[in-house]
C-alpha cells in the first residue's frame, strides 16, 4: 500500500507538470493566430514585435521555473528531507504544535530562497528589459523581508491554530477547521486594503480635480460613495495598469493605480471605475466569497482524508500520520482536483467581468469602456490571441477582443 501511495504521489506531480507544460505550449503556439478585428489597433507593428519577444521570454522562463520547482520537490521527497526536518523540528521544541510550525518553516525556507532568485531575475532582467520595472533593488529586498515576516507571523499562526484544533478536537476537526478558515477568509476580505496593502504601498484619497468631479457626478447617478475610492502608488514597482474592487458592506472600496490615472483619459478612468462599481452592484465580491468558502470545504475534506489514513505519511518514512506533511501532500493532491473547480470558477469570473463591462457601457459610456480596455491591453502587454482552451481553464477575465465584442453588442 505504501509503495502505491508513493507511486501515485510522484505520478500526480509529474503528470501535473506535463499538463502545465502542454497547456502553456498550446497557448504559446497560438501567438501567431489572426488578430481579431476588435483589437487590431491595440499595438503598432513595432510594439507587436516587442510583445512577441516578451511573450516568448516569459514562456521560456515559466517553463524553467516550473521545471525547477517540480524537480526540487521530487528530490526532497526522494531523499527523505521531510522526515529529516521533522526530526530537526522536534529537537528545537518539545511542543507538538510548535514543532509542526517549525517543520513547515524549514520547508518554506527552501521555496523562499528559490523564489528570491527567480523573482529577482523576472523583475530586474525580464521586466526591466521590456520597460515595465520601476522597482529599485532596495524596494525589492524590503518587499521580500516584509513578505517573509508576514508569512512567519500569519502563516505560522494559521498552522499553529490548525494543529491545536487537530490535537484538541480531532473528532470534530473538519467542522472547526472549516469555521476557523472561513473566519480568516472573511477577515482577509475586510482587512486587505486597510491593513495589508499599506505595508507595501501608500494609499491616498483621490485628489480634487476635474477627474474627481466627473467621478463624483457619475457616482451620484449610481448611488456609490465617492469617499471609498483610493489611489495606490503602483508606479514605484511597475508601469502596468490596474484597478480593483475589494471588501463588502461598509468595508467596500475601489482602488485605482496611479499609473492608470497617468496613462488613461478622464473618460476612460471613469469607465474603468464604473466597471469596478458594477462589480459592487452585482455583488460579485459576495459571490466570490461564497465560492471561496465552498472551495475551502473541499480543501478541509482532503486534508482530513490525508490525516485519517496514516499510510499517506508512513509511505514517506514517517512513523505515524504527520500533520505538517499532510499539509504538504495536500498541496500535491489538490492540484488535479482544482482543474475542474478552476474551470467553473474561471467561467463565473469571466461572466462577472462581462456583467461589469455591461454596467459601465450602459451606465456611463460604451466607447470610453472600449478604449479603456484597449489602453489596459496595450500597456500591460496582454495577449491578443490566447488559445480558447487556455482561456477556459485559466482566464479569470475574458480576452480583450471578446469583451469589446460584447460591449458593442
Amino acid at each position: 500500500m505504501e509503495l502505491t501511495i508513493r507511486i501515485i504521489t510522484f505520478a500526480i506531480i509529474i503528470l501535473f507538470f506535463i499538463y502545465n507544460l502542454w497547456l502553456s505550449t498550446l497557448n504559446y503556439k497560438n501567438r501567431n493566430a489572426i488578430i481579431p478585428e476588435e483589437v487590431s489597433d491595440v499595438y503598432n507593428p513595432e510594439d507587436y514585435k516587442k510583445w512577441h519577444k516578451y511573450n516568448m521570454t516569459n514562456f521560456k522562463f515559466g517553463l524553467i521555473i516550473n521545471a525547477i520547482n517540480t524537480f526540487v520537490f521530487l528530490l526532497l521527497l526522494a531523499i527523505g528531507y521531510f522526515p529529516f526536518i521533522d526530526r530537526v523540528a522536534n529537537k528545537i521544541t518539545s511542543n507538538q504544535e510548535l514543532s509542526i510550525v517549525f517543520f513547515m518553516g524549514l520547508y518554506f525556507i527552501v521555496n523562499f530562497i528559490i523564489g528570491i532568485f527567480t523573482s529577482y531575475y523576472d523583475t530586474f532582467v525580464i521586466e526591466e528589459k521590456f520597460g515595465f520595472n520601476k522597482t529599485s533593488k532596495a524596494t525589492f529586498f524590503k518587499d521580500k523581508i516584509k513578505s517573509l515576516l508576514l508569512t512567519i507571523i500569519l502563516g505560522g499562526s494559521l498552522i499553529f491554530g490548525l494543529a491545536n484544533l487537530y490535537k484538541h478536537v480531532s473528532s470534530m476537526f473538519f467542522l472547526y477547521a472549516y469555521l476557523f478558515l472561513a473566519v480568516i477568509i472573511l477577515l482577509s476580505n475586510i482587512l486587505y486594503v486597510k491593513v495589508f496593502v499599506p505595508i507595501f504601498n501608500k494609499l491616498k484619497p483621490l485628489e480634487d480635480s476635474s477627474l474627481k468631479t466627473k467621478i463624483e457626478e457619475f457616482a451620484k447617478t449610481v448611488g456609490y460613495e465617492i469617499n471609498k475610492i483610493s489611489v495606490i502608488d503602483a508606479s514605484k514597482r511597475s508601469s502596468k495598469l490596474n484597478a480593483y474592487f475589494t471588501g463588502f458592506g461598509k468595508f467596500k472600496q475601489v482602488v485605482l493605480y496611479d499609473t492608470l490615472i497617468e496613462k488613461c483619459s478622464e473618460e476612460e478612468i471613469v469607465a474603468i471605475l464604473a466597471h469596478e462599481i458594477g462589480h459592487n452592484k452585482y455583488k460579485h465580491i459576495t459571490y466570490g466569497l461564497i465560492q471561496s468558502l465552498l472551495i475551502v470545504l473541499v480543501c478541509v475534506g482532503l486534508l482530513v482524508l490525508l490525516l485519517e489514513f496514516a499510510v499517506f505519511s508512513t509511505a514517506f518514512k514517517f512513523s505515524e500520520a504527520n500533520f505538517g506533511f499532510a499539509i504538504i501532500l495536500f498541496l500535491v493532491f489538490i492540484e488535479p482536483i482544482m482543474i475542474p473547480i478552476g474551470l467553473i470558477t474561471a467561467y463565473l469570473s469571466r461572466k462577472h467581468e462581462y456583467q461589469a463591462d455591461n454596467f459601465a457601457a450602459t451606465k456611463y459610456d460604451k466607447l470610453s469602456m472600449e478604449t479603456a480596455l484597449k489602453v489596459l491591453t496595450r500597456e500591460n502587454f496582454s495577449n491578443l490571441t490566447p488559445h480558447p482552451l487556455y482561456v477556459k481553464l485559466t482566464y479569470s477575465h475574458p480576452p480583450a477582443a471578446d469583451r469589446i465584442r460584447a460591449i458593442r453588442k
